[in-house]
């Protein structure tokens, strides 16, 4: 009796109504965090002397918060209408809510 092999060609299984609505959650989430990541974000430079590479870290967090997770969470449900783009859109969800919570948690650590 031959082996068979599910279809690895398709994208069939990555799609669950689980994975979809964690990404729903995510980038809800990431959307919640951008004001934190922002005031936090802007405190940060008063710590410039005593860890400067930190700060420079924070600084980048801190202008992709405002810039790129937006763009992240905007590309995530734009990709929800198109089959298409459901591989970008799901690499969108899980990459918005990045640049908030690195700038909160190193922030906090400041």
């Amino acid at each position: 009796m031959p082996e068979t092999f599910p279809d690895l060609t398709t994208d069939s299984a990555a799609e669950t109504p689980v994975t979809s609505g964690a990404l729903m959650w995510a980038t809800t989430v990431a959307v919640a965090l951008i004001p934190v990541a922002f005031l936090l974000g802007g405190l940060a430079p008063m710590a410039a002397e005593v860890q400067p590479q930190t700060v420079s870290v924070v600084t980048a967090g801190w202008w992709a918060s405002w810039t790129a997770t937006p763009l992240l969470v905007t590309a995530f449900w734009v990709s929800r209408r198109y089959p298409a783009l459901a591989a970008a859109g799901r690499w969108a969800g899980w990459v918005a809510p990045v640049p908030p919570t690195l700038t909160i948690l190193l922030a906090l650590g400041l």
